[in-house]
């Protein structure tokens, strides 16, 4: 079973305007919500896929009843701890000229020393049975930055492999745990490299540094560019696969889902590549935080293109 952690879950509000007018008035053409996080959006697209899963990490008391029916409609097993105050909102604007997202992330409510310990005890009893632990996505106040990596240390204590998706000082403490599968973006790379990179061998070095300091996967997502994927014996790169874009919320998550599925199946590096960038692709087919479909992941496997950079 794969346990999914999500410490600052959200309502995420997408609004689709016709053409983004910065500082002017803004016509909307369309308008949702979702619950999401990124935690839960990966609990999504593995239930979409079919994989087991549960979702667990803090629920907040003013939309608990929301976050139960949530996850009931979507019939996926949970158990969160739940805190005072209320889901944090994230405003997500679509341009369809452009289609491109801006994004306005609410930093969530303050969270106590005393919640933070409750839910490690609550996680304790939900290691049985974890195959894989996935950590990803912000944490609200008051959670200490170094939630990630112990609980990595806590899960490979007990044989579980680890999926790690986070940025600056959760990604940066996080990593020294040794994940076994880390995902960032190119900007979240750049942002712990502390630079820039100068093109795409200056990154691919980075990455062979963290691989031989014990990391098993890096799957970096390049955007229009495709994805990296590096690992101690080769490095290998997807080109992007041609689709309309109706929303890229959620891409991400859907690329750790697809190769959460891949390394339960037991596939090969290559194999596991494939998939996340078949199920990133698929999510990009739906508005909102709308998560790649089976379907989706089907007819996106024969045209992800994957070459060896080097040996």
């Amino acid at each position: 079973m794969i346990l999914t952690v999500s410490l600052n879950p959200c309502i995420d509000r997408t609004i689709e305007i016709e053409k983004f007018l910065y500082g002017g008035t803004n016509k909307v053409l369309k308008t949702r919500e979702d619950i999401s996080g990124k935690g839960i959006n990966v609990s999504i697209a593995l239930q979409n896929l079919g994989v087991s899963n549960k979702a667990t990490g803090f629920s907040f008391l003013e939309d608990e009843d929301r976050l139960r029916r949530f996850f009931e409609s979507i019939h996926c097993p949970y158990r969160f701890y739940t805190v005072p105050g209320s889901l944090r909102v994230n405003i997500k604007i679509f341009d369809m000229e452009k289609r491109v997202m801006s994004e306005f992330n609410d930093k969530g409510r303050e969270v106590s020393e005393a919640d933070v310990t409750a839910f490690l005890s609550l996680i304790e009893k939900e290691w049985d049975g974890t195959d894989i632990l996935v950590v990803d996505g912000s944490v609200p106040p008051g959670v200490p930055r170094s939630i990630y990596k112990e609980l990595i240390l806590l899960a490979k204590a007990r044989g579980i492999k680890t999926v790690l998706d986070a940025t600056g000082d959760l990604l940066a403490l996080a990593l020294e745990a040794k994940p076994y599968f880390v995902k960032p973006n190119r900007e979240e790379l750049e942002a712990f490299y502390g630079k820039p990179f100068k093109d795409c061998k200056e990154m691919i070095r980075f990455g062979k540094s963290l691989i031989q300091k014990g990391i098993r996967y890096l799957c970096i997502s390049l955007g229009e560019e495709g994805a990296l994927f590096i690992t101690s014996e080769k490095c290998y790169k997807a080109k992007p696969v041609k689709v309309l874009v109706q929303g890229v919320q959620g891409a991400g998550d859907s690329m750790v889902a697809g190769a959460c599925l891949a390394i339960t199946k037991g596939f090969t590096d290559e194999e596991i590549f494939r998939y996340a960038v078949a199920c990133a692709t698929g999510s990009l087919l739906h508005p909102g935080t709308q998560l790649c479909e089976k379907e989706d992941l089907e007819e996106m496997l024969p045209k992800v293109e994957i070459t060896i950079l080097e040996e």
